[in-house]
């Protein structure tokens, strides 16, 4: 029996989304825990996480970006005429992507290698090539997983993707323990051939239900037509302009960063993982729940259902980041040094990651509704737009790059908050542009904006109020030389003391000020 989409169904597809999530990204900060502990932000460590970056560049491409958003909406179209075309659509389309990536990797693999035979290059460097060279094959694993992983939320299948991941995060930190007693070079050199092993087996978890789908679908005839793929290839490539300029804005990033601080690509990968995850708790899930109604909502010409769609995801997003952007501030001094501060991850490492959690928290409802009106785009079939507004803001995040490093020496804090505000410009434009062909109105919602703002900055004050107790608060942060607490035990007392004041004094304030849309995930209105 077909489902009816509906709010209702997109809420528990986000929630069992939520829920897979919640358990990779649990295990992916005990990932993140484990390297901070054992190799800090050594500059070895900094050139390993510019590496991973660089060597993922082509993962946006041809996994989670512009080949998932033209993938949905075309094998949505042809199912929906015949199961067997969309199932020979996707093989098609997986063989292809495979033999691509092949042979983008070997290039990839020649060109470097001969940067380090021929080139004059610096030793720090080239230790970053080589490490680059080391993971460029684990880009065909994690593009094959999230192909696998947009048939499978077409098929209304979401945990098992979601939860994929804490396989590689396991295999991560087995490793890192492995490891640690060897030089800190060799370390890491071993551990970038285990990340290629954990991401293959990250798509293996896939394969079997991908492979049921098919030998269910896909009968005996495996051709499918060069015409009909080419209606996806002209958007993909559309999208891939945007895309593509946003993977080199990335690793811009990194080299700015560098640039600021020689540790500081490592400062901001530790603050981004922070702030990923309830971006990737709520955001990535209600994207991802989101983009297959509403492209059979297009379908279906139902543009009262594509509004109502979006109105619902919004509603949503600002009622949930706004108070998770207010705690990243008030919990966040206290957090990152119970999560990083220890080992070799020092206090000035902990104060700088701080800083740039700060700015990235910024960024998280702007990029949230940049997910989820950028799904509204696709469903559509209309990637000129969203890849317009992506060179733009790609452009404004290089220009606040350079004036916030070179101008204001403000060190790696300068790319977070570049990226911050410039994700309030792409969300300004894709929403202004939208509005126009989808009647978007928000009845009570600049009201029930005002009440989140407001129960969320009493929620700050209390919990900054009850963090002068303790020598680890958010305000520490101006005075960089007080020390703070080292020991497991007041961390977590800390830790613990003021999110316990956080959560209570916003759930007060939720009471009397009615809100509602709190309440469950399923709530529509």
């Amino acid at each position: 029996m077909t489902i009816q989409d509906s709010t209702h169904t997109i809420a528990h597809s986000a929630k069992r989304f939520f829920t897979g999530t919640a358990i990779s990204r649990l295990s992916g900060l005990a990932r993140e825990v484990a390297m901070a502990i054992v190799f800090g932000t050594h500059p070895v460590i900094a050139a390993f996480w510019m590496a991973f970056r660089f060597s993922h560049l082509l993962r946006r491409l041809f996994g989670e970006g512009a080949l998932h958003a033209a993938f949905v909406p075309h094998f949505e179209k042809l199912r929906k005429q015949d199961p067997r075309l969309g199932a020979r659509f996707f093989y098609a389309l997986s063989s292809g992507v495979t033999f691509l990536l092949f042979a983008i990797t070997l290039l990839t693999e020649g060109v470097l290698g001969s940067l380090l035979l021929f080139g004059s290059i610096a030793e720090s460097t080239a230790q970053v090539i080589q490490l680059t060279m080391v993971m460029m094959p684990a880009v065909i694993f994690i593009s094959l997983y999230a192909l696998n992983t947009s048939l499978l939320q077409c098929e209304r299948s979401y945990f098992l993707p979601s939860v994929a991941p804490t396989l590689l995060n396991c295999v991560w930190v087995v490793s890192i323990f492995l490891f640690w007693q060897l030089p800190i070079e060799k370390a890491v050199e071993y551990l970038a051939m285990v990340v290629v092993l954990a991401f293959a087996l990250q798509w293996g978890v896939t394969v079997p239900s991908t492979y049921r789908y098919l030998k269910t679908n896909l009968g005996s005839e495996k051709e499918y037509s060069k015409r009909e793929m080419m209606q996806v290839i002209r958007p993909f490539m559309i999208g891939m302009i945007g895309v593509a300029a946003t993977q080199i804005n990335t690793a811009c990033d990194a080299l700015f960063a560098r640039w600021a601080d020689a540790q500081g690509p490592a400062y901001l990968w530790y603050a981004m993982r922070i702030q990923q995850l309830p971006l990737a708790l709520l955001g990535i899930g209600l994207t991802g729940a989101l983009l297959p109604p509403i492209a059979r909502a297009i379908e279906q010409k139902n543009h009262v259902q594509v509004a109502h769609f979006l109105q619902f995801a919004l509603k949503k997003a600002i009622v949930f980041m706004i108070p998770m952007t207010a705690a990243l501030f008030a919990l966040g001094f206290c957090g990152i040094n119970l999560v990083y501060g220890h080992g070799n991850f020092s206090q000035e490492a902990v104060y700088q990651t701080t800083l740039c959690l700060w700015a990235y928290s910024l960024s998280l409802l702007p990029t949230t509704c940049v997910l989820i009106l950028a799904s509204a785009y696709y469903a559509n079939k209309n990637y000129r737009l969203p890849t317009l507004f992506s060179l733009i803001t790609v452009g404004v995040n290089l220009l606040l790059n350079t004036l916030f490093v070179f101008q204001f020496h403000w060190g790696a804090l300068s790319i977070a908050l570049s990226t911050a505000l410039a994700s309030f410009i792409n969300a300004a434009l894709l929403y202004k542009s939208l509005s126009k062909e989808h009647t978007l109105t928000f009845t009570g919602l600049s009201l029930e904006t005002r009440k989140v703002i407001l129960a969320s900055t009493l929620s700050i004050a209390a919990t900054l109020y009850i963090g002068t107790y303790f020598q680890d608060h958010a305000l520490i942060c101006l005075q960089p030389a007080i020390d703070f607490p080292r020991a497991l035990n007041v961390q977590l007392l800390s830790f613990g003391a003021q999110s316990l004041t956080f959560t209570a004094t916003f759930l007060i304030c939720a009471y009397p000020l009615r809100l509602f849309s709190l309440n469950s995930f399923t709530k529509t209105k």
